[in-house]
């Protein structure tokens, strides 16, 4: 199959800029005055010749040097209407042509679909797998709360992120006030069940996304810095020995994929996720200076606070 299909893209990959040109030369505006401009100059070139060819017979039998001006005019309308008459007369040649040339057109379509829909079930394939991989519960980021002003009624945190590839907390940490005491995750989450993609098993997809209490609005919430520069969580980067059935670099590249559908629920709707967001579970009971507080993601779709636990 993967002999067969790079074979196809090697004969499209030359029917390709063939078939653009066609269309662009049959269908688009400029295209049109492109092939009218081409019309005029071989008009143009043809009279030119033919006023010379008359010219050097004139010279051939007087000393006249020159050809009249009524007769320069005749001979372009004698080379406009000879052209056409041409064109005419080689209708079934053209029409031939035309056939040709629509006919690549059609090919490489033809080849651009079946490349198309190898390459969307390669795609969904890989998707498939990413969730495999995903296929447990994890640990998200770790909340320590250095500090709860009573008195303003503010909570100040700060937040270590779990990377699986570090398997560790990055050491950069985000730092966040808030107004309040009651602190609320708001969850981004996303749901396979009526996408191709969809695995048999009841995994979704979820990731704190803010955060607010119960003085901020979660419209107003705080934005949590969970993924990377290319938008993947990093509760979903991985090792190479701890990847399976898919190449490292075609998983990263779905994990994108699924990033973008995560926060564009155009995007997730039009490959069937259906994307939402969900209030989330809080932490309220007797919340301390030193507290730290483990966030656990589940794979159907839940979010866990625990207590750090001391040994």
């Amino acid at each position: 199959m993967g002999n067969s299909q790079e074979l196809l893209k090697q004969i499209n990959w030359f029917l390709e800029p063939v078939s653009d040109f066609i269309l662009y030369l049959f269908t688009t505006k400029s295209g049109y005055i492109l092939l009218l401009v081409f019309l005029i100059l071989y008009l143009i070139f043809t009279s030119i010749n033919a006023i010379r060819v008359r010219k050097l017979a004139h010279e051939s039998v007087s000393r006249n040097l020159g050809v009249p001006f009524l007769e320069k005019i005749y001979i372009i309308s004698s080379e406009t209407i000879k052209t056409f008459m041409g064109i005419i007369t080689k209708l079934p040649v053209l029409l031939g042509i035309f056939l040709v040339l629509f006919g690549i057109v059609g090919l490489s379509s033809a080849l651009s679909t079946v490349d198309d829909f190898v390459e969307n079930q390669k795609r969904i394939k890989e998707m498939k797998t990413v969730i495999k991989n995903l296929d447990k519960s994890y640990v998200v980021a770790k909340m320590e709360i250095v500090d709860v002003n009573y008195i303003e009624n503010k909570t100040s945190l700060k937040i270590y992120y779990y990377d699986y590839e570090l398997d560790d907390y990055l050491p950069e940490t985000q730092d966040i006030q808030i107004k309040g005491k009651d602190i609320y995750f708001l969850n981004l989450v996303m749901n396979f069940e009526y996408a191709e993609i969809e695995s048999g098993k009841n995994i979704n997809m979820v990731m704190p996304y803010k955060i607010f209490s119960e003085e901020v609005a979660k419209d107003d919430g705080i934005m949590l810095q969970t993924t990377d520069s290319l938008g993947v969580p990093y509760i979903f980067h991985r090792d190479d020995d701890e990847i399976y059935g898919i190449e490292k670099l075609s998983y990263y590249n779905r994990l994108k994929e699924f990033s973008e559908m995560m926060t564009d629920s155009e995007k997730a709707r039009k490959e069937g996720v259906r994307s939402f967001y969900a209030a989330a579970p809080h932490f309220v009971n007797n919340i301390s200076k030193g507290q730290k507080i483990i966030i656990w993601v589940e794979q159907t779709g839940g979010l866990v606070l625990k207590r750090e636990q001391n040994f």
